[in-house]
């Protein structure tokens, strides 16, 4: 966590009596991708001289080390700021009365539903039976001749008419009792946090003293950890033309004891709870140690669990139309205009963001080595001077929904590449062409093996297209192994790729209908 620095000295006592109770309101919060700053405003009337005022209804979760104030009048300071823990079992079973009524109220609305669709299925049954009645009725008439086709359509379409409107009532009525049951799910769950919650609040109060009497804000800042946000980006390609989308959105979500109605959002890229001291290392030591045997070592590596790289990337988010207050360690962006988000965990709320936009060179990238499916890429130059992170990515190409994918990093002036999805118009073929392999020697024991490929990569598309192939040739680690590749293979354009030994690549642009081999 990050400690909100304030030359504030912090007790719990009880009230001194005099103090006047403020009622204050959160002005603005700084989201971080893990916590929040709140700020709370509330305006106080002061005489010439020494004050005391009571913050009261703050929430119980503030820690007095994280929490700083400021008055905006500079005629006045500050002296001691005490905390006081207050009960609220009244307005506790005020709230627990008024929401138990509202559950009470919905399930007599969703009963009433219920009613109706039993109503609504009986009136069904009645006119099957009608149905059935007259349908008899017409068999006997029009066995004796005496039937009449023009009450037989009546009463037909009397049923029709009568059946319809049931059965519209019933999918009105399913309709409805739907949106009843999450409004009751909302309010039990309320009811669940209410019986599981905090009981009390807090009160700040603060000791003023005024040069002059003065109507003055005060401000109070404290850290609440239920609180993040994260990014989403949304790319839109053009594979006709290679124009590109870049569309960005923030998820805001929070879990606090309090609401943040009509407040000045801002989304920050600084991680306070992240690590601010470097690690420490220590001395190593070498000895020389007996060589474990074969058949231990085996044993072991067969007992040693698998592991994998992992990694953190800090998440950014660009608002369009913003002020970006950019330092030399993070950025902060100021969402526009007001913005609420409700402390329900379930109650995500999503801004609009930036939009981007790229002309970019599309490549179909190729591993048949790994699969025969070909994958269309697109690349350009990342020219804005403020980073972008990697996190989720929708992806549309051609206006059809592709998927979903990863936004990488993109970081000013680099080449990003960021996936589109299979290309269903490039064919690939993978086919070995067998090998010879063979042991020989009288004192030195040599063992060959031979692997031969051939990949064959067809542009179906009515226009040409980038390709690039990735494959990899083996590396020995031992003196005693030699690789050769033979003449007749196809020379990549680029070895030991991004510095990963023996991994190549070959690139080619195929015109519409040409077919390419790679030996």
């Amino acid at each position: 966590m990050v400690r909100v620095a304030a030359c504030l000295s912090f007790f719990l006592i009880a009230v001194v009596s005099g103090a006047a109770d403020l009622s204050s309101r959160v002005e603005a919060v700084t989201v971080y991708p893990a916590g929040a700053i709140v700020t709370r405003v509330a305006t106080a009337d002061l005489t010439a001289g020494d004050n005391e005022i009571r913050l009261v209804g703050l929430v119980s979760s503030i820690d007095a080390a994280y929490l700083q104030a400021e008055v905006a009048d500079p005629g006045v300071e500050i002296g001691q700021i005490r905390l006081e823990t207050e009960q609220v079992r009244e307005a506790y079973d005020a709230e627990v009365a008024r929401v138990t009524t509202e559950i009470e109220e919905m399930t007599r609305r969703i009963r009433a539903v219920d009613d109706s669709t039993a109503a609504a299925q009986r009136r069904l049954k009645f006119l099957d039976g009608l149905a059935e009645g007259y349908a008899k009725e017409a068999w006997l008439e029009g066995s004796r001749g005496t039937a009449s086709l023009a009450s037989l359509q009546a009463a037909l379409e009397l049923l029709q008419s009568g059946s319809e409107d049931a059965s519209e009532m019933i999918r009105d009525n399913e309709a409805r009792k739907a949106e009843l049951q999450k409004d009751l799910s909302v309010l039990q769950r309320t009811l669940s946090d209410l019986h599981g919650g905090s009981l009390q609040t807090v009160a700040a109060e603060l000791a003023l003293s005024a040069e002059r009497a003065v109507s003055t804000r005060i401000r109070i800042r404290y850290y609440q950890e239920d609180a993040y946000w994260t990014p989403m980006y949304e790319s839109r390609l053009d594979s006709d033309t290679g124009a590109l989308e870049l569309v960005q959105q923030a998820e805001v979500e929070q879990a606090t004891d309090e609401n943040w109605t009509d407040v000045a959002l801002t989304l920050s890229t600084s991680e306070p709870t992240g690590e601010l001291i470097a690690p420490g290392i220590e001395s190593e030591f070498l000895d020389i140690v007996e060589p474990v045997p074969v058949q231990a070592r085996a044993q072991m590596a067969m007992k040693a669990p698998a592991t994998a790289d992992s990694s953190v990337l800090e998440e950014l988010v660009v608002v369009s139309g913003t002020r970006a207050d950019v330092g030399n360690f993070a950025v902060n962006y100021a969402i526009p205009g007001r913005t609420s988000v409700l402390n329900d965990s379930d109650e995500a709320v999503t801004l609009d963001l930036a939009r981007f936009a790229f002309d970019t060179d599309l490549v179909t990238q190729v591993v048949p080595r790994e699969s025969t499916q070909a994958f269309l890429a697109a690349r350009f130059v990342y020219d804005s001077s403020v980073p972008l992170y990697g996190s989720d990515m929708r992806v549309f190409v051609d206006g059809v929904f592709a998927g979903f994918s990863e936004m990488p990093t993109a970081l000013p002036q680099a080449e990003v590449l960021l996936p589109m999805g299979q290309d269903r118009r490039v064919e690939v073929r993978a086919e070995t062409q067998g090998g010879e392999g063979g042991s020989g020697g009288i004192l030195n024991r040599r063992k060959t093996e031979v692997t031969d490929y051939v990949f064959e990569v067809t542009n179906r598309r009515g226009r040409p297209s980038h390709v690039e192939v990735l494959d990899r040739i083996p590396v020995a680690r031992n003196r005693d192994i030699e690789v050769e590749v033979p003449r007749t293979a196809t020379p990549p354009d680029e070895t030991d790729l991004d510095d990963r030994p023996g991994v190549v690549k070959w690139r080619k642009t195929l015109a519409a209908g040409e077919s390419w081999r790679i030996r």
